[in-house]
């Protein structure tokens, strides 16, 4: 008899801060990927969604590239490939982010919206700027 095992092919988002600006939206946290990570430390990410742009920076490493592959698939290919930030010394990758941005008309921006909670399993709409997720209003 032949089983089958339940493979989890979803990344699993942590919102850590949500800030709901007038002209964008900044979010912060970290993702799990759908396997097991040999590393200690989280995979940070941070996100800006502006009236006609998402723009997302990861750590270039495995698992941001896999991250953004498996974005890709639910977003479509950005119209430029990600590009590579080095921080300090250019010859030298340790802390090198990949930034990628997604352009889309401006009236699709809350359909954009929508699917970005999609993928990020909560909503994002809403948030008083500063507004930590989960946190209550006064």
């Amino acid at each position: 008899m032949m089983t089958t095992a339940n493979v989890q092919i979803d990344w699993k988002f942590r919102i850590l801060l949500q800030d709901d600006r007038p002209r964008r939206l900044i979010l912060e946290g970290h993702v799990s990927p759908p396997y097991e990570r040999p590393y200690h430390d989280p995979l940070y990410f941070y996100a800006v969604m502006g009236r006609d742009y998402l723009s997302l920076e990861v750590s270039r490493d495995f698992d941001g590239e896999r991250l953004l592959d498996y974005l890709f698939g639910l977003l479509g290919q950005p119209e430029e490939p990600p590009r590579t930030q080095v921080g300090g010394r250019q010859d030298e990758e340790e802390g090198a982010l990949l930034l990628v941005e997604w352009r889309f008309p401006a009236d699709g921006r809350d359909a954009m919206l929508r699917r970005l909670e999609e993928i990020m399993g909560q909503s994002l709409a809403g948030a008083a700027p500063g507004k930590q997720p989960g946190q209550e209003e006064q």
